[in-house]
């Protein structure tokens, strides 16, 4: 008899602010697409219009349901110098 596991998987929409207007959200991105776990993936992701001039980043991840890693996404977004992020919503997908 075959067992077969299924994971399931939890999409997670992060909205990330920059500390100061001079931060380069584009830069922002291409420093977390270099160290996404290969486990998260980074599904979809816009810029948009904060306030004063100030943009923010919105991102979708996909990330396994498994425990720990919605804090792995977070210290992620800890290592990265000049932002700081909220998660918005987390759904089971």
């Amino acid at each position: 008899m075959k067992v077969i596991i299924m994971v399931a998987y939890n999409a997670v929409l992060v909205e990330i602010y920059p500390d100061d207007p001079d931060v380069n959200l584009e830069n922002v991105l291409e420093t977390i697409k270099e160290r996404l776990p290969s486990d998260i993936e980074l599904k979809d992701y816009k810029i948009e219009p904060l306030a004063f001039g100030i943009n923010k980043l919105v991102a979708i991840f996909i990330i396994p349901e498994e425990e720990g890693k919605v804090k792995q996404l977070e210290d992620l977004f800890a290592s990265i110098e000049g932002v700081s992020m909220e998660i918005q919503s987390i759904t089971r997908i």
